[in-house]
């Protein structure tokens, strides 16, 4: 099953290339290994790549240096409208994971008005997410620790990563020749900058070829 079809590759071109000023910015940023997105064009790629598993209502605003997400989930059996603002502070990348520092911050959840659950939540401080973490029963092996607003993460425990070996070679070669210096949103965009180790393509091309 395609993920992105052609006719879906040409309407994104077509989009881009009808801001003139994201196409002039992008240009001037590229020279510095700096590369941005419209957080309208994001949403639509993680709805693509995700093949419809996202929230229906799934917002994603600027709020540099983070984003604002808002999205209703599904919590055991009752639907729970979750906003916050994530700010990501570092991404390290090495040949066995993917540690991403990042702080959460003006967390709101407000389930149904009938809901049971609207008590608990009421004794909850909101402005430490981490530490809610205490409260369940097991944490994510994603999550490394969570300690007030500020979470570390390895997405190499994500499952599709974890046990794909193709993927672990992936991020074990990129790491030997980029570093992620910058991940947040600057006006209306999301962007990365990158900082290149051109002294690391002989290792990266080992990992490559499973050496």
């Amino acid at each position: 099953m395609k993920v992105i079809t052609l006719q879906e590759i040409q309407q994104a071109f077509a989009y881009l290339v009808s801001k003139p000023d994201y196409l002039l910015r992008s240009a001037v940023n590229a020279t510095k290994l700096r590369f941005g997105l419209p957080m309208d064009a994001v949403t639509w790629l993680l709805g693509r790549l995700s093949r419809g598993k996202l929230p229906e209502d799934l917002s994603l605003v600027a709020m540099p240096p983070g984003v604002r997400f808002a999205a209703t989930f599904n919590v055991m059996g009752t639907a729970l409208f979750v906003s916050a603002v994530v700010s990501v502070e570092t991404v390290q990348l090495s040949s066995d994971n993917i540690r991403v520092s990042l702080h959460v911050r003006e967390l709101a959840v407000k389930p149904p008005p009938d809901s049971p659950m609207t008590a608990m939540l009421m004794m909850m401080d909101l402005s430490k997410p981490g530490d809610m973490l205490a409260f369940l029963p097991f944490r994510p092996s994603v999550i490394l620790s969570a300690q007030g607003d500020e979470f570390v993460l390895d997405l190499m425990q994500l499952p599709k990563l974890k046990h794909n070996p193709l993927a672990k070679r992936i991020v074990a070669a990129v790491s030997e020749i980029l570093t992620i210096r910058e991940l947040g949103t600057e006006d209306d965009m999301l962007v990365i900058g990158l900082r290149a180790t051109p002294s690391g393509i002989v290792s990266a091309l080992g990992h490559l070829r499973g050496a």
